[in-house]
């Protein structure tokens, strides 16, 4: 995580990082890569189900957070800044793969387990098996009111001061919905 890969310096991708507001220390990062131009990533492993084909995916990857709590806000962070650019951008799914240990936090967000409990070798994961998980972002706030999810106000419905989105940069990245 402390190096860039080549997926992020592609126009049409974005990186989010969290930094700490004191010194400007990176405490977490996402990237999210649409399939507006080319297919995601996932999709040189495994072919999706027929209700994933022909949508505008986004996948979300290289999650990386510091431990403890500090490291669980900056998700939820990150997370909300994701949903927001996605909501806002009119994408109809977020996509993520998760190893076991980050598979109930999916599960608890609500995205459904697109292969049923069947996992995937991903060979740009270090040949390692995750579930595939998809959230209707459309569905996603109801999901979540339904849930009584403990981020729901959160992450549907506040606004955070500390969650700075350049949409500038986001409609040169994935273009005019």
């Amino acid at each position: 995580m402390r190096e860039p890969e080549a997926d992020d310096h592609r126009s049409d991708v974005l990186v989010l990082i969290a930094e700490r507001k004191t010194d400007r220390r990176v405490l977490g990062s996402m990237r999210l890569q649409p399939n507006l131009f080319r297919p995601l990533r996932v999709e040189s492993e495994t072919r999706l189900p027929e209700a994933y084909q022909d949508r505008r995916l986004i996948e979300f990857m290289r999650l990386g957070v510091e431990n403890g709590n500090a490291g669980k806000m900056v998700m939820a962070a990150l997370s909300k800044a994701g949903y927001e650019i996605c909501h806002a951008s009119r994408l109809d799914y977020i996509i993520a793969a998760g190893r076991r240990s980050t598979s109930e936090i999916y599960r608890s967000m609500q995205f459904d387990d697109v292969f049923q409990g069947r996992t995937v070798v991903l060979s740009y994961a270090e040949n390692t098996h995750h579930s595939i998980f998809a959230l209707p972002i459309e569905e996603a706030d109801r999901r979540w009111r339904a849930a009584s999810h403990a981020l729901y106000d959160f992450m549907a419905r506040i606004e955070h001061r500390d969650i700075r989105i350049d949409y500038g940069r986001v409609a040169d990245a994935f273009g005019e919905p």
